[in-house]
């Protein structure tokens, strides 16, 4: 085995190490309140770290038996990666075989008089159904963050009055900080066993949250999937695969 690395596979894992460090940085001058741009820095420098070491001589010297293990567990964590994607990807389209009771809407970050891009197209893909659907009332939910202004419901809520939603129809859970709260928090507000659910976020978030929702206890269940800003949904569907197995492993799905 050469000692050094070859120079064209060398010049391409600098350039994957410049983009991911590039692309964590554009998500992090997002201000989403996720601290998951940190990913894209440590795989730049885990990137790097590896030419360094490879040049230096140290994987040389491995006994042969170790110089499999970073191949092996490479394809391992590619193939999990792949396989979490493509459930994430069979619910981007759900169908909604019935007319839902309620929308449960799952917050998002909001600021200072305005929604998220993200948190808006979740917003108006509930108001879109709610308009079509006049009898559906909807559960917006979501608590304050150490970066937020005031609670992510009462934002969404007079995102979705000022859609021309009725006030009567909005129904607001303010205390939940993550995923897992927003549907416990909200299915105590109504009886999952009985009535009609859907989910409504972003396309990416869908297939956890109605894993989570089956979990608690939801009968009838489906999920509207809002579009995603594309320049960001790299990020969120690595995020989303990292999220599915903190779910798996905590026993929430």
């Amino acid at each position: 085995m050469e000692k050094h690395m070859p120079s064209w596979l060398k010049y391409c894992l600098h350039i994957f190490a410049l983009l991911c460090a590039g692309y964590g940085v554009f998500i992090m001058a997002a201000r989403s309140g996720s601290f998951f741009f940190l990913f894209w820095f440590v795989l730049a420098l885990l990137t790097e770290a590896f030419i360094f070491l490879y040049d230096s001589g140290w994987f040389a010297k491995l006994p042969k038996a170790l110089k499999t293990v970073p191949g092996c567990v490479f394809a391992v964590l590619l193939g999990l990666f792949l396989y979490l994607e493509a459930g994430i990807i069979t619910d981007f389209h759900p169908v909604i075989e019935e007319t839902p009771d309620y929308l449960i809407v799952l917050g998002a970050q909001v600021h200072d008089g305005y929604v998220s891009r993200i948190l808006q197209y979740r917003l108006d893909a509930a108001a879109d159904y709610m308009q079509q659907n006049p009898e559906t009332k909807a559960i917006v939910t979501g608590g304050q963050g150490f970066n937020e202004p005031y609670p992510e419901a009462e934002g969404m809520a007079a995102y979705l009055i000022a859609r021309g939603i009725d006030e009567e129809r909005i129904i607001k859970e303010d205390q939940a900080d993550n995923t897992v709260q927003n549907i416990e928090y909200s299915f105590a507000m109504i009886d999952p066993e009985k009535d009609a659910v859907c989910i409504v976020t972003n396309q990416f978030h869908l297939h956890r949250a109605l894993l989570l929702a089956k979990k608690a206890g939801a009968k009838h269940l489906c999920g509207i999937g809002a579009k995603s800003d594309p320049l960001y949904l790299l990020n969120n569907m690595v995020r989303e695969s990292a999220a599915l197995i903190k779910e798996y492993l905590s026993g929430n799905i």
